[in-house]
């Protein structure tokens, strides 16, 4: 018998990834228009940003029903290899979506653990890869989730959007503020802090996110730190591939994942948005994961 691991589709990890893992996804859905689509099935990241894009109305989100909750906890749990579930999910101070899954797990007979990633994005995502691969490793579900909260409390994630546009539009900032940091082109660096975003810092031009990003995390996790790190952006740019560089240069990188950031994240952040993710480990949490 075995852990089934949950998410929704906000943990940005790519299908394939999520396939070769055993991870089911519930999706959230993004609104254009008068029409929702559901993240990552009805409508793929590239589409929805053409068409975010093409319009001046704000795309809105919305968490799943407790019962898509309910349907994904059922079909895992009537398998024979199945005997408990995990399911991790974007932070409660920013969706309804954990308290949905909770809701879901109690219209269900089972071994269901919900827990609050208290992050978003890949800040889930790579608390999601982390349970994921101690299941395939013959885990039991209480140690996993003891093991999720306790890394949930170590993650650091800062990105940067590369335009206020899309802040503003979704009521994040006002439109001062965006026409007042367009002008002074002022770039915030954002970061989750006990599962709400907020500014971390604020810089003058998109090249110095990067740097400022690398003297962030220093303040928060000692340079040479064995890390796992997730890198995403909601748009391919080449300031992936330079922020993964200098945190290889700085950092002990045990894994790294790369995604790209889905529908929901990408309609508050807009195109050009990247970050990245560090997850300190402990010596024994090391040689666990090179287990696998």
């Amino acid at each position: 018998m075995g852990v089934a691991i949950v998410a929704d589709s906000t943990c940005d990890l790519d299908p394939l990834f999520l396939k070769r893992h055993h991870v089911t996804t519930v999706p959230l859905s993004v609104g254009l228009g008068d029409q929702y689509y559901q993240d990552r099935v009805e409508i793929m990241p590239a589409e929805f940003m053409a068409r975010m894009l093409s319009t001046s109305e704000p795309a809105r989100t919305a968490a799943p029903a407790p019962g898509a909750f309910a349907l994904a906890y059922r079909e895992l749990l009537s398998k024979d290899s199945i005997d408990a579930i995990v399911s991790i999910h974007l932070s409660g101070g920013l969706s309804f979506t954990v308290r949905a899954a909770q809701a879901g797990a109690r219209l269900v007979e089972g071994d269901i653990t919900v827990l609050d990633g208290q992050n978003a994005s890949v800040g889930t995502g790579l608390l999601v890869w982390w349970a994921a691969v101690r299941a395939s490793q013959g885990t039991d579900a209480a140690t996993i989730a003891t093991e999720v909260q306790d890394l949930a409390g170590k993650v650091q994630l800062l990105f940067g959007p590369v335009t206020l546009e899309y802040l503003a539009r979704g009521g994040r900032i006002g439109q001062a503020a965006r026409l007042i940091g367009t002008l002074l082109d002022m770039k915030p660096i954002l970061e989750v802090d006990h599962g709400i975003i907020k500014a971390a810092k604020k810089v003058r031009g998109v090249r110095h996110l990067i740097p400022s990003m690398i003297q962030l995390f220093s303040e928060r996790i000692p340079l040479g730190t064995d890390c796992l790190v997730a890198v995403a952006s909601t748009t391919p740019t080449p300031e992936v591939d330079q922020l993964s560089s200098l945190l290889a240069d700085n950092y002990t990188v045990v894994d790294e994942i790369r995604a790209e950031a889905g529908p929901v994240i990408a309609a508050h952040v807009g195109p050009g948005a990247f970050g990245a993710v560090l997850c300190p480990l402990t010596p024994s949490q090391v040689v666990q994961w090179r287990q696998h």
